[in-house]
């Protein structure tokens, strides 16, 4: 599937409409969305903090239009989630947004966040406002965890991975890449093979939903 390149969103404005964001985060979802291609089209972004609860550090960007097969929900500034739209054309960013759609169905959505005490945090919270049933328009596929140091992880993240992992579908740990921190493009590199299962785990429920 093609990845749309000209979405278009609109910041919603004055007192009955959704609330309006900082300056920082409408053109942040603008830069993205400018590099989309087809009719995808953004019409509101609601802050994190307005959202029922629990909150997380996720808003809400709401989209018309045909979106993509996939998106990518960073839990945090830096989560890699650059790389993982690199290694998976079929996907898209959202920024720090929960996508919505307002057309039938659900966006597919996978969690970025790095293994330091703050991403994971970072992610249980989002993990548990999409447990709490508030979003309904979000059908949460998992969490990429992507390392934030070379080396073995430490027991006391190991241990906060294993529990946000009880409450997701699916969560893929990605290892550091020494590559990736020196600017070289991850298609012209060997990633180690949680790369590679990642990218077809999502290739694969993409082709088995379109054909169901």
């Amino acid at each position: 599937m093609h990845v749309p390149t000209d979405a278009r969103p609109r910041q919603a404005s004055g007192p009955g409409g959704l609330p309006s964001t900082s300056a920082a985060a409408p053109n942040a979802l603008h830069q993205e969305a400018a590099t989309q291609r087809g009719r995808l089209r953004g019409k509101a972004i609601t802050p994190a903090h307005l959202l029922p609860s629990p909150t997380s550090p996720l808003g809400l960007a709401s989209y018309t239009g045909p979106g993509p097969a996939l998106w990518f929900s960073s839990c945090h500034g830096g989560s890699g989630i650059t790389t993982l739209i690199t290694l998976i054309p079929a996907g898209m960013s959202s920024g720090q947004y929960w996508p919505a759609l307002d057309a039938p169905g659900q966006a597919r959505v996978v969690l970025v966040a790095r293994d330091h005490a703050a991403g994971l945090l970072a992610a249980q919270a989002a993990t548990r406002q999409w447990a709490a049933g508030v979003l309904p328009n979000v059908r949460l596929l998992g969490l990429a965890v992507v390392a934030d140091a070379p080396g073995k992880r430490p027991k006391p993240l190991n241990d906060l991975v294993r529990l946000i992992a009880g409450g997701l579908p699916q969560v893929w740990e990605l290892p550091w890449v020494e590559a990736l921190r020196l600017g070289e493009p991850p298609t012209q590199i060997k990633l180690p093979s949680a790369y590679s299962k990642l990218a077809n785990d999502l290739r694969r429920t993409v082709s088995e939903e379109a054909h169901a």
